[in-house]
């Protein structure tokens, strides 16, 4: 298993519940000092110690006490009844349990209730704090992956060696692509205020050749800021590149165009 799988059970190693297939994986990783495993476990361990004084204190609710000196109260009462008895019959045999016993019970039964429910809160509020942490973690990824992304892009447009391109809408109403081609590091794709698009529908970018079909280079949606930022390789010589073009298609892309270009910009 990679890194990766295993991040989503660091908490459950630290908290000593994790078994099975997934523990001999994390503690393989943990034994060859896995830089990843070891810092993500370290952390889950941090987290887990923290858990005890995140919890808010608990107060037992005031009927547990109410039934706590109602117990001892009646408990009480039948042992004097016994003990005036006993006075006046003294061959009576001792009952099996003193009344002490059962007085003990009775609180332990109560407070054995409350101790299970203050865990089952405790269980809910540990699903939960992992369940925000492993959003938290995804949140993160995606900034980081997006940061790449602008700064491949940013690589792009700002070299030397860059062409730039303005594909133009054949609808007037919508906003124009920009386009820097170049010929080792691929080309980036910039555009905003894009309209969305159904989940069934996607946008496609498209080198055209002076010659032949046209070459699918990248498929691509608006984020939901109406926002594209992309860099994308392609493998075909900038000289014998006539245009770009984008279509709208189906979600997944199409081996060839189904539509006629919504952008087109002219190479060569």
């Amino acid at each position: 298993m990679t890194c990766e799988q295993l991040a989503s059970v660091y908490e459950e190693y630290a908290l000593g519940v994790l078994e099975g297939e997934e523990r001999a994986e994390l503690e393989a990783h943990l034994t060859r000092v896995c830089p990843t495993c070891t810092s993500g476990v370290a952390e889950a361990r941090v987290v887990v110690a923290q858990l005890a004084h995140a919890a808010p204190d608990a107060q037992p609710p005031a009927a547990l006490r109410g039934k706590i000196m109602g117990a001892v109260k009646s408990s009480g009462d039948a042992a004097t009844h016994v003990t005036s008895v006993e006075r006046r019959r003294p061959a009576v045999q001792r009952p099996m349990f003193p009344p002490w016993a059962w007085i003990a019970a009775a609180a332990l039964a109560l407070l054995t209730g409350y101790t299970i429910r203050q865990m089952g809160s405790q269980n809910t509020q540990l699903a939960e704090l992992r369940k925000e942490m492993r959003l938290a973690t995804l949140q993160n990824q995606a900034l980081q992956n997006q940061l790449e992304t602008d700064r491949m892009v940013s690589s792009v447009m700002l070299s030397p060696g860059s062409m730039p391109l303005k594909l133009m809408p054949k609808d007037k109403n919508m906003p124009m692509v920009h386009a820097y081609v170049h010929p080792q590091m691929g080309v980036a794709i910039t555009a905003d205020q894009m309209p969305s698009l159904p989940s069934a529908r996607t946008l496609q970018l498209w080198f055209v050749p002076k010659k032949g079909q046209p070459m699918s280079v990248a498929i691509f949606r608006p984020d939901t800021t109406g926002q594209i930022a992309l860099v994308a390789s392609f493998h075909m010589p900038m000289n014998e590149i006539a245009a770009l073009a984008v279509t709208e298609e189906p979600a997944g892309g199409s081996p060839q165009p189904t539509a006629a270009p919504a952008w087109v910009a002219q190479v060569n």
